[in-house]
């Protein structure tokens, strides 16, 4: 717990438990000039000195007058550890970072808690979060919800996923407020879940995200719009199209449309603003008044995690990319099965990449996991050559194919650490660590 003091209307300095923790840093400081929510105090003159103690703050600033963008982009080029907290009127939220990975989140806003994710995208009700909650502490919040078969483990895998991106974009949007980079030791079996996510992939998610909403909110100005359908689909409709449209029935706002389609509130506006400018739905203040009420949705199983992943260094070829995270994928597997778990395990595992549930790639699409826990080398290639020489793969081949397999490598990791002992988890990632080693090597 930090020190807490209190600034009286006379400017005066008091320690809130009574015991100053600056007794030791006696001498003249001045205070500099800063927004309302932080004071910084420097020594004058200087004296130097190293504070080997952590956690440590070694960095701390202004979110109205520092770019938080380039920081965290910098974080994650210099494979920083230790934690990001930025405060904001009304919350306060933070990123756990290992090697420049974003590895957990934590907010304090009611809105950006795992139960609130699962309930707003449509995979639990209200009630069935509230009886867990009654009876498991938050921290096992999503164990609990597989254990009980009210959630699936890839879906949790999506909602934790869709938790750290929502904390994350509230981040990037803090117009004023401060900002702290802590320096600690971050600890793999301190972590709930085992989640590892590319700060870069986050970031470029999130500046997409914002100049797109901006364009959107041009037609939908909130979402709690009712969203009323014009016309059937006429088969020219993408799936995720289709998959909305099927939710609209005049009695769903953009929000409750998202909620049935199991999607964020961000990809409910975008998609619903699509078939807006297709001519396919419209807005209204209020419901359709002879609609019928909204039939209770279906848990599914699909999610799309993102996990991007460093691109490989020149020399690696596709084949040996396959091959690499083949390996792993293997690894994973023979540990999984050494503790009995192996038919649950891949069952779901291939659910997840028949639903696109592990990755949107299309290099993935129609692959299974094989017997031995590999993905078939020669149809991964096949379809990798294909969709690279339509272009459909972007304009770094390698890099996406690289992303997709680190897509089902994070994936497998998580399901592999719902599953295993603490000890087992922490040595299979070692593992996987050292043999991702030759992609990773300059």
């Amino acid at each position: 717990m930090d020190p807490r003091f209190l600034v009286d209307a006379r400017g005066a300095l008091t320690p809130a438990d009574g015991q100053s923790p600056l007794s030791g840093r006696s001498g003249y400081f001045r205070l500099q000039n800063t927004s309302p929510d932080w004071a910084v105090f420097l020594r004058s003159p200087a004296q130097g000195g190293v504070q080997e103690t952590r956690p440590r703050v070694v960095l701390t600033g202004d979110a109205n007058g520092f770019p938080l963008q380039d920081l965290i982009a910098f974080l994650g080029q210099s494979r920083w550890s230790g934690v990001l907290r930025v405060a904001m009127p009304g919350v306060e939220r933070s990123l756990l970072l290992k090697d420049g990975e974003v590895r957990s989140a934590a907010s304090d806003s009611v809105a950006d808690r795992i139960g609130e994710v699962m309930v707003r995208l449509g995979y639990v009700t209200r009630g069935h979060l509230e009886a867990v909650l009654n009876e498991a502490p938050p921290s096992r919040l999503g164990k609990v919800m597989v254990e009980r078969n009210l959630i699936k483990a890839h879906d949790l895998y999506k909602c934790l996923h869709e938790q750290i991106s929502e904390i994350f974009h509230g981040m990037m949007l803090a117009k004023e407020g401060t900002f702290a980079l802590i320096d600690q030791t971050v600890e793999d079996k301190a972590l709930t879940h085992n989640l590892s996510l590319s700060m870069q992939g986050l970031l470029m998610d999130s500046i997409r995200k914002i100049d797109e909403l901006a364009q959107f909110r041009k037609k939908i100005p909130h979402g709690r719009m009712y969203v009323l359908k014009k016309r059937a689909s006429d088969g020219t409709l993408e799936p995720e199209e289709e998959s909305v449209l099927k939710q609209v029935d005049g009695r769903r706002t953009v929000l409750e449309v998202g909620q049935s389609a199991k999607i964020s509130e961000f990809d409910a506006t975008r998609i619903t603003y699509r078939l807006i400018e297709g001519g396919f739905v419209s807005l209204s203040q209020q419901p359709a008044e002879a609609a019928p009420p909204p039939a209770p949705s279906v848990p599914s199983s699909p999610g799309v995690p993102v996990t991007a992943a460093p691109p490989p260094p020149g020399g690696i070829d596709a084949a040996r990319v396959v091959q690499i995270f083949n390996a792993i994928f293997r690894e994973v597997r023979n540990e999984v099965a050494q503790r009995g778990n192996l038919d649950a395990f891949i069952v779901s595992a291939n659910a997840a990449l028949k639903g696109n549930g592990v990755s949107a790639s299309p290099v993935l699409t129609g692959l299974s996991f094989t017997g031995d826990g590999s993905l078939a080398e020669q149809q991964v290639l096949a379809k990798f050559a294909a969709l690279a020489s339509q272009g459909l793969m972007g304009s770094e081949p390698i890099m996406s194919l690289r992303q997709a397999l680190s897509d089902v490598m994070f994936f497998l990791l998580f399901q592999a650490g719902e599953l295993l002992e603490s000890a087992a988890d922490e040595d299979l990632a070692r593992r996987v660590k050292d043999m991702l080693a030759p992609l990773d090597a300059r």
